[in-house]
């Protein structure tokens, strides 16, 4: 709200919604008057919430009853969503799963946690029942390694849209069948959003690493390497990634006319008075928002 309210031109904001591991913090919300205040506060959709894996007795599937009313809300309202699904599979095998990684307790190998499966199968259940639903799904929704299993989903479900927030291994798995990919983008260059992940990086340099990577695969058809300068979740490998030379065109589209299409070609404007009446006794978030009123 106070970025909205210091620069009402620039920034779209997506409203909070719990992941299914969360969700025990958040109560059973009416989900239409929650979704209704989020479009009143000038909030442009729902940011990223979905399915992170936890352990199987504290994930609570996007299809149950607990988020019925939500993707209801969102579809009536033409609300838009940004949802991860999964994460990458090779964290469900020790022997694939990266150091880095499984330091930060992002292996699924061990506990009982849902499979990869069973989160796709859980956000297709819900695609089914609400072909309207304005939907992104993060980081490609980890379809990478399987080019045949990203086109069933597109081509089923018409409504879906893909991010390119790395993971870098998105970027590497593409460059591994780097001609079947350019024909993918150029078909559904329509439904491929620009995503960056920064928030994982921290320093102003690693945030430009980052959006030079992803030029550096979307503009050139150049072999390059994750430079040193990177933050530490943007994995090395030995083999270059392969850029994937797209038109000036598709580009356009990738870098904000879909994202347009599905947020709104500007963003809203925030109601900081409301935001203030609904802040109660948070004396912080009051002071913040009452300078900009």
């Amino acid at each position: 709200m106070y970025l909205k309210g210091r620069y009402p031109d620039k920034i779209y904001s997506g409203g909070y919604i719990p992941w299914t591991g969360e969700t025990r913090y958040f109560g059973k919300p009416d989900w239409d008057k929650y979704i209704q205040t989020l479009i009143k506060l000038g909030y442009d959709g729902v940011g990223e919430m979905g399915s992170k894996p936890v352990i199987r007795e504290k994930h609570i599937p996007l299809d149950s009853d607990y988020y019925q009313g939500f993707w209801v809300s969102c579809e009536s309202h033409g609300f838009p969503v940004l949802c991860h699904i999964g994460d990458v599979e090779d964290f469900w095998y020790e022997e694939k799963t990266p150091n880095w990684a499984k330091k930060r307790n992002w292996g699924y190998y061990e506990g009982d946690y849902p499979y990869l499966e069973e989160f796709y199968a859980e956000i297709f259940n819900v695609l089914d029942v609400h072909p309207e639903l304005k939907i992104t799904i993060c980081h490609f929704m980890f379809t990478t390694p399987n080019i045949d299993h990203a086109y069933s989903i597109v081509e089923k479900y018409s409504n879906i849209n893909m991010d390119l927030s790395p993971g870098i291994e998105l970027l590497f798995n593409i460059g591994r069948k780097i001609d079947e990919w350019r024909v993918f983008f150029k078909k559904y260059c329509d439904r491929i959003l620009m995503g960056t992940d920064i928030g994982m990086s921290v320093t102003l340099k690693e945030h430009l690493v980052r959006i030079w990577l992803l030029r550096m695969f979307l503009e050139t058809e150049c072999t390059f390497y994750t430079p040193n300068s990177a933050d530490q979740y943007l994995t090395r490998y030995d083999e270059p990634f392969i850029g994937l030379n797209l038109s000036r065109k598709i580009l356009e589209k990738i870098y904000y006319k879909n994202f347009q299409r599905i947020w709104g070609e500007k963003p809203k404007k925030p109601n900081l008075e409301y935001a203030i009446n609904l802040s109660k006794g948070n004396r912080t978030v009051k002071k913040l928002l009452s300078e900009l009123v």
